[in-house]
């Protein structure tokens, strides 16, 4: 005869097997095994230990041409990326791109300064953590020259670059650089005469002959302007500044026709340009009087030659 059922309250003590089958955990009924609540209390201090490694891990170090890759999209993420990246040792190119951010932001004079200062300042450190070396403060010379260019301070251009040329010498960029500024300054002789040397030279041979043709044409050599104008087009056929001066030139030497082909494939290249506006100008007169100069060849020795770029 079969016994009365066990009582529900004496189930796992009877049969510890129908914990099995109902799917309920053997574990609970070990002696000495963790509570749910001593489990949730180890899972959370494993949780706060990863955590802690993670804000404890090292920071990627800083990268100067990473930082100054940021300026093309947006200037204002310099920040973001210096705090999340390692600071120490790395002052002088934290300091570099912040203040080429603040010439692209509008704050020309501000940055022209920072580099300038910078560029004189050598780092204050051990020996092996930031670097000052005659190259790196060269290159910071280069930057603040076109700074005071984007100041409007031509004089302070020549200076800064002057000053990296006692750095690198044979620097072609800070050569440039130099020259451009004393273009500005109504010093065209002097550019001609130092860029004459560099007819053979390979490096920047394009903006080298440029910045020569618009030192001629300021001194009415427009035969030799005609010359290093055509070989700096056929190293680069579509830059609008060369394109602009041939015009120039080509209406000078009584092509008008030249002269308009010149300007309007500058407008057609870049037509929101300085040297469309200037090109449009141009075109206008001559269509009105081919006889008279065209308006960019007062204006265009301003701006002289598009920056030089950042080869040393």
């Amino acid at each position: 005869m079969t016994g009365p059922a066990p009582s529900p309250s004496r189930v796992s003590e009877l049969s510890p097997s129908l914990h099995m089958a109902t799917g309920q955990r053997k574990t609970a009924l070990i002696p000495g095994s963790p509570t749910a609540t001593t489990l949730m209390l180890l899972a959370s201090l494993t949780t706060g230990t990863c955590a802690l490694h993670a804000a404890s891990a090292p920071l990627p170090p800083f990268v100067l041409s990473d930082c100054l890759a940021l300026l093309d999209d947006d200037p204002s993420d310099v920040d973001d990326y210096v705090s999340s990246h390692t600071v120490t040792g790395n002052e002088r190119a934290i300091g570099h791109c912040r203040a080429v951010a603040d010439v692209m932001t509008g704050d020309a004079l501000a940055g022209a300064e920072q580099l300038d200062q910078l560029s004189h300042e050598t780092a204050r450190h051990e020996v092996g953590a930031d670097d000052d070396s005659t190259e790196e403060r060269a290159n910071v010379a280069a930057d603040a020259a076109r700074a005071w260019f984007a100041a409007a301070m031509p004089g302070k251009a020549a200076e800064a670059a002057g000053y990296g040329l006692t750095l690198t010498p044979e620097s072609i960029a800070l050569r440039l650089l130099k020259d451009k500024a004393l273009l500005q300054l109504d010093q065209p002789q002097t550019v001609i005469r130092d860029l004459t040397p560099l007819a053979n030279n390979p490096i920047l041979a394009a903006e080298t002959h440029r910045l020569k043709a618009m030192a001629e044409i300021q001194t009415g050599a427009l035969t030799q302007a005609k010359t290093d104008i055509e070989q700096s087009l056929a190293l680069e056929p579509d830059d609008t500044t060369s394109l602009l001066g041939r015009g120039i030139i080509r209406q000078r030497l009584n092509d008008p026709e030249g002269a308009r082909a010149d300007w309007e494939k500058v407008v057609s290249l870049e037509p929101d340009s300085h040297e469309a506006d200037l090109a449009r100008q141009d075109l206008t007169v001559l269509a009105s009087d081919p006889d008279a100069l065209p308006p960019s060849d007062v204006t265009l020795h301003a701006s002289a030659a598009s920056p030089v770029p950042d080869t040393h």
